[in-house]
């Protein structure tokens, strides 16, 4: 929507759809992706804050760097310059405003495709409720034809479906459908078809939607396609979803078989109406209103995102008034899922004053079977004032009468404690005006699918919040004067509200028991349940948890004790399925019971986690119901699955590894990775827990697995920048290695903490150590690895200046390769040597080294090889003084360090190649090579960060960067 009044608009806004910018008429390049997301986040929320939390998880979702504030404030700022070019630095301007409520943009219906919809929606409203039917067509049709499809784009800009998106989108979901059903009764349904095309392939579930497209066809004379488009959404429910269609796109396709589209009931309306002035008839009302809503617990503390978001949901709604809100809260056992749903229906309760339903409907109770609908629905239709006399039998039916009775009114329904979708689906109204909220320790995928459902997923409490329901529970005179005990207590709760619930019940039954006193028996309890034990068993934690256990089948319950054996935080099926000895596919499906009983959480796609009070409770299990040889053969698979992966991950990142390879059993099971760039990636997921089998073993006294493993570890340390980590690491490996009389562990270990003590900057202590190992390896006749030292002499010698001892070392390296027909690590010697050779004044020599290597990792097709060779030959041809060609080389060798994932070597090149192209007069090259550099860096604590960030400095002081640039 450019503009067409350059004075009057200078800005205009689109969001639906990719998100778009025009000043006076000229559309303007928004940057990188974040800083487009940004755009569209703001201008999703119309011109409302957004809070910096809210921009920070859209960009990295959960796992935001510790830097993602200020990153964020850096978008704000070339945003806001963007808008306005020559905007001092740090300066608001007129457009992005901020306050203590966040980030928000000055747009309103005449500058910004939302607000305008929103308006032509309402006009649409308003004319076919008064009977200006062709008023009311004419403003949806314009309406509809600024929709160009998911809000701002935000599939391919972000990495998973954020609230302001979804609720847009349903938005236009709902009017596409409301635009569908006047266009059916008008015969114009021709009109509306190539949106309505669109918008239901990007909204495949969407059964209204489908439903409604399915009768636009048969209208426009596509009886072929409207059968087909059935069978096609069908199949894709059944696939994806494992249900039939709903009960709308049913009588749709009903419709369509009979060809009487036309004249007739469109499925969940009424009689066609000449307007919708009949709509506002409503059944009678109750003399009583329902108020069926636990009492709220008077120290409900915590949550605020929780209840942030939840408010947001329902005025977005409200506001748009054309759907029904319904949020599903999921969470582990204990997580205080019920409490948060009736915290909030009281907060929400005056906004719904034709009452509040509640049922709990026992999904999770041993002592109950699960709630039938049917039952459900009758005591709602009962608290509603239907008769038992008038109920239907059918739960079918039974689900029709509470639509009806709901439709008009604004009722919140809180679905406590749901089993499954199917158990909550006959519950939902009809009725836009109401809210619902469902509570599940299963997370309900297929509600926000078919349904549109808001998904939020609860985690423990936040450190100050636990303190805080301590508080409330126990008093500010108790907590407050043993600050310390307090934080204790939180953290061994794990800052489960359940845990925490029944410590603070102890100290209220034990006034005088001191704080200190109960911390120290929750330690005392070294990380069991016996501190949790509670005489009400609705609140025990073990009785609470033994709810979930006791659903799981045998093999499931079998996987569940042995997780307990797993010494990191996550966990992948592969190693779950080497854990218990059972072929992959079978563990997925034994996780995903896990999974749906809420003892196990999927917290990223394909890896798992449970709470630290869980895992306790698995481990009780385990040494209750598995002997001391099943606990040992589940740890040794285990160990097997982390060295065999790691062994082959290292293989790919080349040159091959010196370690013989690991035999594992044949019931173990290893990740499948495909390339250097996969390999990286599992290494990345999966480091801490490889940190913790390596000290698993070393405590356990089995010095060799762990070094053996730590080696294949380390060139992923290194690549990647965890230069701390492989310190200590390789530290405590030599220490063991040592006790253990180990002369070949004792070589490796040495040489790999040289390595990280010299990229560390400590090149005395790594000459040392590796003066140490090459003397190892020479008594173990260990040839391959005596070039390695060699070759790592060399770079720690000229690290320290002394290029000539370098060169020698090199060289030796070289012909102890050579003799080997060693090709992969001629590669890096020769690299090393060119190196030596530039920092000699000898150019040529150099370059001609380089392109030596090249030859042979084109040869091998060694990717991380010709990456080590172009950032060589940069260095070569800046000596030589060719910085065209220095440029070149450095570009490339990001270009090709980029696809195999290597993080520090991409770093050096783009840090390189920002140097250069400012040099050649390039400060948005510069500023682009540094600021991805940057970016590559935001996880760690490397010296690199600080350099970078000075030259980002300077270039920012020094000049005022171009439009589009980062």
């Amino acid at each position: 929507m450019p503009s067409t009044n350059g004075d009057e608009r200078p800005f205009c806004f689109a969001v639906l759809g990719p998100v778009r910018i025009w000043r006076h008429g000229t559309e303007l390049d928004l940057g990188a992706r974040q800083q487009r997301l940004i755009l569209a986040l703001l201008l999703a929320n119309a011109g409302q804050p957004v809070g910096i939390g809210d921009i920070v998880e859209a960009l990295w979702d959960q796992r935001p760097p510790q830097s993602a504030v200020n990153v964020v404030h850096r978008y704000i700022g070339a945003l806001r310059r963007l808008f306005e070019p020559g905007l001092p630095a740090r300066s608001a301007g007129r457009w992005l405003l901020g306050d203590a409520a966040g980030y928000r943009i000055r747009v309103d219906s005449d500058s910004l495709d939302l607000l305008l919809l929103r308006r032509l929606t309402d006009q649409a409203r308003s004319d076919e409720l008064a009977g200006r039917l062709p008023e009311a067509m004419a403003a949806y049709e314009e309406a509809l034809g600024m929709w160009q499809g998911p809000c701002g784009g935000a599939s391919e800009l972000a990495s998973y479906d954020h609230l302001a998106f979804s609720v847009v989108d349903h938005e236009c979901a709902d009017l596409a459908r409301e635009a569908t059903s006047l266009a059916l009764r008008l015969d114009r349904a021709r009109s509306v078809l190539p949106v309505l095309r669109r918008m239901a392939e990007h909204r495949p579930l969407d059964e209204a939607l489908q439903a409604r497209l399915l009768l636009a066809l048969s209208a426009d004379g596509q009886q072929a396609e409207a059968i087909a488009l059935y069978e096609n959404v069908r199949r894709r429910l059944a696939d994806e979803l494992g249900v039939d269609p709903g009960e709308e796109l049913r009588e749709a396709h009903q419709l369509v078989l009979r060809q009487s589209v036309a004249g007739s009931a469109l499925p969940g309306e009424a009689e066609p109406p000449p307007g919708r002035a009949q709509a506002d008839r409503a059944p009678s009302r109750t003399a009583v209103l329902p108020a069926q809503l636990p009492a709220d617990l008077p120290w409900f503390t915590g949550r605020d995102e929780a209840r942030r978001r939840t408010l947001g949901l329902v005025n977005g709604h409200v506001m748009t008034q054309v759907s029904m809100p319904v949020l599903a809260i999921d969470g582990l056992p204990g997580i205080g899922k019920t409490s948060l749903a009736i915290h909030l229906a009281h907060q929400l309760a005056d906004a719904y004053p034709d009452g509040q339903l509640y049922v709990d409907l026992q999904g999770f109770d041993p002592e109950q079977s699960v709630l039938h609908p049917a039952e459900a629905l009758q005591g709602f239709l009962n608290a509603l004032g239907v008769p038992d006399s008038d109920i239907p039998a059918s739960h079918h039916a039974r689900s029709g009468l509470y639509r009806s009775v709901l439709a008009g009114r604004r009722i919140l329904v809180v679905l406590d404690n749901a089993h499954s979708v199917e158990q909550v689906r006959p519950l939902l109204p009809g009725a836009p005006g109401c809210l619902v909220l469902v509570t599940s320790r299963k997370r309900l995928t297929g509600l926000a699918t078919a349904h549109g459902a808001h998904l939020m997923t609860l985690d423990v409490l936040l450190p100050e919040d636990a303190r805080r329901f301590l508080t409330a529970r126990i008093g500010a005179g108790r907590t407050g004067t043993d600050p310390a005990a307090v934080d204790e207590i939180v953290e061994r709760c794990g800052r489960l509200p359940l845990a925490l619930a029944v410590v603070a019940a102890r100290a209220l039954t034990h006034p005088d028991h001191g704080l200190a006193d109960i911390a120290r028996e929750l330690r005392e309890a070294q990380g069991s349940l016996d501190g949790f034990a509670d005489h009400d068993m609705g609140n025990d934690i073990r009785a609470i948890f033994s709810w979930s256990y006791r659903m799981l089948g045998h093999r499931a319950a079998r996987m569940f004790r042995l997780l307990s054996l797993h010494p990191g935080m996550d966990i992948t099926v592969a190693a779950m399925a080497s854990l218990t000895g059972v072929p992959l596919r079978e563990a997925r499906q034994l996780a995903g019971e896990l999974v749906r009983t809420g003892l196990l959480t999927e917290h990223t796609v394909g890896r798992f986690t449970t709470h630290d009070l869980i895992r306790a409770y698995a481990q009780e299990l385990v040494h209750l119901h598995e002997d001391g040889p099943a606990r040992e053969s589940a740890a040794a698979r285990l160990l097997h699955h982390y060295r065999q992966t790691a062994y082959e991950a290292d293989l790919l990142l080349a040159p091959p590894v010196v370690l013989e390879p690991p035999s594992a059993p044949a019931d173990v099971v290893t990740a499948r990775l495909n390339d250097a760039a996969a390999a990286v990636t599992w290494f990345n997921a999966d480091r801490q827990v490889i940190k913790a089998v390596v000290q698993r073993q070393i405590d356990d006294g089995r010095a060799d697995p762990a070094w053996r493993l730590a080696v294949s570890l380390q060139r992923f340390l290194q690549g990647e920048g965890w230069w701390h980590d492989w310190a200590a690491m390789a530290r405590s490996c030599l220490q063991a290695a040592t006790a253990a009389g180990d002369d070949l562990g004792r070589a490796h270990m040495s040489r790999s903490l040289a390595g990280a003590e010299h990229v560390l900057g400590d090149n005395d202590t790594a000459a040392r150590l590796l003066g140490q190992s090459l003397d190892l390896f020479e008594g173990l006749g260990r040839c391959r690895e005596q070039a390695l030292v060699h070759r790592n002499l060399g770079q720690v010698s000229v690290a320290q200046e002394n290029h000539l001892d370098g060169v020698a070392h090199y060289e030796r390296a070289l012909k102890l390769f050579e003799s080997l027909d060693d090709l992969y690590h001629q590669i890096a010697v020769l690299c090393c040597l060119a190196d030596a050779h530039s920092f000699l004044g000898r150019p040529d020599v150099s370059t001609a080294l380089a392109h030596r290597a090249l030859s042979i990792a084109e040869a091998l097709n060694d990717l991380n090889g010709q990456g080590l060779c172009y950032e060589t030959l940069g260095k070569s041809f800046c000596a030589a003084g060719d910085l065209p060609a220095s440029l070149a080389s450095w570009t490339r060798g990001a270009e090709i360090y980029r696809q195999t994932g290597w993080r520090m070597n991409s770093v050096e090149c783009l840090l390189h190649q920002g140097d250069t192209a400012l040099t050649l007069g390039d400060p948005t090259g510069a500023h682009a090579a540094w600021q991805q550099a940057l970016d590559l860096l935001s996880h760690l604590r490397v010296p690199q960060v600080q350099a970078i960030e000075e030259r980002l400095a300077r270039l920012e002081t020094a000049t005022v960067r171009p439009r589009g640039a980062r």
